[in-house]
């Protein structure tokens, strides 16, 4: 995407939106609620036409042709089914307004759905249609796949497993895929790059380790001990920065000293009861970014 822009009257939602995304990884656009993901997503699925910029899909410029849309599969977040139909009869009609001729059986095993294949719809659970969701944005076999804030409304277990299926479309079918959400816990351990919009645009765009590095996340080392006076004179004979608790102490690391500093509490035998490096979530480089943080 290259300066893509979208307006609704007055009101610009999408203000010169810029990134690329790899063929065959799993790609996560992080942003708050109303921040324009849902319409980013139509543009490329050539259901809106964006005011100026352009999308390229493999360095063709993106029209509202037939032959884009086959290289796209896209699971709203909102899914809706036919609740009367079974989800056999409704991947088949699916198919029929797509007017293509997949395996069905191939794609409910590969969801978990080939034992209720012939259940109606409406007796499924969030998890099931979402599933279902899955099979029926695959049905064109595309080469990218979007998911549009997938995991809500699906309890933990439901959200292990659908992120244990998305994994598995892209290892093992080897599909690019593209997914939304405003929480970083639920994509953060599942993508291999990320863009965090706000505002309309692209704050940062690259692995969680970059974007931490791009906002200086810091990291810390956590001591917990009762020597509180004898570590203080260590922490302050080091020269570090560090914030003093009950039996706690919570020290800035710049670089990895643990090594250093825990030799030196050996050294005056200062029993330790907790000592960890703790870095910085992707959670607080967002909220960075997007106004949430400090």
């Amino acid at each position: 995407m290259e300066g893509v822009k979208k307006s609704y009257g007055d009101f610009e939602v999408l203000k010169g939106i810029e990134f690329s995304v790899k063929e065959g990884e799993i790609f996560g656009i992080l942003g708050p609620n109303g921040v324009g993901k849902t319409t980013l997503f139509q543009t490329v699925l050539g259901l809106l036409r964006q005011d100026s910029g352009t999308i390229k899909i493999k360095g063709t410029e993106h029209t509202q042709s037939k032959e884009i849309k086959k290289k796209i599969g896209y699971l709203p977040s909102d899914i809706s089914f036919y609740e009367g139909m079974t989800a056999r009869e409704n991947l088949e009609f699916f198919t029929e307004l797509a007017k293509t001729d997949p395996d069905l059986d191939d794609l409910l095993e590969l969801v978990g759905l080939e034992k209720d294949s012939d259940r109606a719809v409406g007796d499924f659970s969030t998890g099931m249609k979402k599933r279902l969701g899955i099979a029926q944005s695959m049905i064109k076999d595309p080469e990218i796949i979007i998911y549009d804030e997938p995991t809500t409304g699906l309890d933990p277990q439901g959200k292990k497993a659908f992120k244990d299926l998305v994994k598995k479309i892209n290892r093992e079918r080897g599909k690019t895929v593209i997914i939304s959400s405003h929480i970083t816990t639920e994509i953060d351990t599942l993508c291999d790059r990320f863009a965090i919009l706000s505002d309309g645009k692209v704050e940062a765009c690259g692995t969680r380790q970059e974007l931490n590095n791009e906002t200086d996340t810091d990291s810390y080392i956590r001591l917990k001990t009762d020597d509180v006076e004898a570590s203080e004179e260590i922490l302050e004979d080091m020269g570090l920065e560090y914030e003093a608790g009950k039996k706690k102490f919570e020290i800035l690391a710049e670089d990895d000293i643990r090594s250093e500093l825990f030799d030196r509490l050996m050294e005056k035998e200062i029993e330790v009861d907790a000592f960890e490096m703790e870095e910085e979530t992707l959670e607080t480089t967002y909220l960075k970014l997007t106004g949430g943080g400090k």
